[in-house]
């Protein structure tokens, strides 16, 4: 995990005044790829509770993501019947196969309103984070494996095909489970088993039974829907002790996940290509070239850690500048990376893991990080040339299918300078030129963007991260 020391505005200053500035270029007249919309996606989700539902819409909307996961959802709707196991198919004796068995009805209302705004759905199967330290209900490793597979079955059938007066076509994503690997919360024994005693849990034996687990519910669905993008499991991080044997034991059954998933908390981009590449490495050495890699979960954590429990003002918290400086440098990032999706994780609508802060219910920087790279990505289908000579300072421009409208970002993650400047070429003539910025001060506020000599100059306010959406429209 990539920290740094929060520093005063004095020494902050010093350092940027013997810092070096950085190279930044950006050519509008040349694509290098295609912008990839999925690696913009969440897992906020829906608000249930009447009282919340349109400011929860209307927030969401401008964030503009691609996907939602369907993930800890009673973290954001206490008291609701959706998605998880225990909740659509409670009684887990009853014959599966019975429509009647099954209950649909919270997860189809929120379900249609993800889709309603514009969302498409990850759904994942299983059940959502059990925080009861060692007694679990939901989170307990189920008795009975294929009956849970045949469960997950007629919840596909219900939003693929219409069974049980549901949805056709309605998820083109399904995850088999999430964080099996985690510290007892979501694939549990009950009691005597605790992460922090390595000596004495029984962490070999969750995963022999999970690697049964994952394979027993992909035989069961593959079967009944081949042609639907079915893998997982949702690993805390990525770690070859997990994949390898789930991997081994799916060639074993002539079985192929169409993707693995694996979640990241920290503030490293390079952190993640490393993760993309002992994938990519283990999936090769195994036979499974060509697997989609779909990080669902990730988020900033601040130089204090998990338990940091600072002020919400403070530029390093979870949901600081610092955090929406890394959240836009990672999305720009993903863009060329070997991810196929990527998820922001934030399941509540208010405090760490959302986007408004719990004592004000302002909306906080990470909701204007998220709400500008929707914006960027509301006109990107190309993403074209940009140089940077410095780690610290992430130049990533876009432009429509048309030629007509292009964004260039600009993020200054726990950079030394007071002032960047982009040389610009490709912009044509007559070309209009206007940017937001995004501070500890300002959020989304216009200033000036002038292109003089071929070079555009940007000032920042203060000594913390920073960055700027430019918009050039011809």
């Amino acid at each position: 995990m990539r920290m740094k020391t929060r520093m005063t505005a004095a020494v902050c200053g010093l350092a940027m005044a013997t810092a070096s500035a950085a190279n930044l270029t950006v050519d509008f007249a040349r694509e290098v790829a295609n912008f990839r919309p999925a690696l913009h996606s969440s897992s906020y989700a829906p608000q249930f509770e009447q009282a919340y539902q349109k400011c929860w819409n209307d927030s969401v909307k401008e964030m503009n993501f691609e996907y939602s996961r369907t993930h800890d959802l009673g973290l954001v709707n206490p008291g609701s019947r959706a998605y998880d196991l225990q909740y659509v198919f409670p009684l887990v004796h009853l014959d599966a196969k019975d429509p009647k068995n099954y209950f649909f009805d919270t997860t189809d209302f929120m379900l249609k309103m993800q889709l309603e705004i514009g969302q498409k759905v990850f759904y994942r199967l299983g059940t959502s984070i059990e925080h009861t330290g060692l007694v679990h209900f939901a989170a307990e490793i189920p008795k009975d494996f294929d009956k849970v597979a045949e469960a997950f079955a007629g919840t596909m059938r219900h939003y693929l095909k219409g069974w049980a007066n549901g949805l056709t076509d309605a998820v083109p994503y399904w995850e088999i489970w999430n964080e099996p690997d985690g510290s007892n919360n979501m694939w549990s024994f009950n009691g005597g088993v605790d992460d922090k005693n390595a000596a004495n849990n029984r962490n070999a034996e969750r995963r022999e039974l999970f690697v049964k687990f994952f394979v027993t519910v992909l035989k069961r669905l593959k079967a009944e829907f081949p042609d639907v993008k079915i893998g997982g499991p949702a690993l805390c991080t990525w770690r070859d002790d997990w994949f390898r044997p789930i991997l081994r034991a799916c060639k074993a059954e002539g079985l192929r996940p169409d993707f693995l998933s694996w979640h990241y908390y920290g503030g490293d981009v390079r952190r993640l290509e490393k993760m993309a590449a002992d994938a990519d490495a283990l999936c090769r050495a195994e036979g499974f070239e060509n697997l989609e890699f779909i990080l669902n979960e990730w988020h900033y954590i601040p130089a204090g850690g998990w338990g940091y429990r600072g002020p919400e003002t403070d530029p390093d918290n979870f949901n600081g500048i610092n955090s929406a400086a890394y959240t836009l440098r990672a999305l720009s990032w993903f863009q060329t990376s070997r991810y196929d999706q990527a998820y922001f994780y934030g399941c509540r609508h208010e405090g760490k893991w959302g986007f408004r802060d719990y004592n004000t219910n302002r909306l906080n920087k990470n909701f204007y990080a998220l709400k500008a790279f929707g914006d960027l990505k509301r006109d990107a289908a190309k993403i074209v040339a940009t140089t940077s000579d410095n780690d610290d300072i992430t130049c990533f421009a876009v432009k429509s299918a048309d030629g007509k409208k292009a964004r260039l970002l600009v993020v200054d993650y726990f950079g030394r300078g007071q002032s960047h400047t982009v040389k610009v070429g490709g912009l044509g003539k007559g070309a209009k030129v206007s940017a937001v910025r995004l501070s500890h001060l300002e959020d989304l506020a216009p200033v000036d963007a002038k292109v003089k000599n071929g070079a555009l100059t940007l000032r920042k306010p203060d000594a913390f991260s920073a960055a700027w959406l430019i918009t050039v429209e011809r």
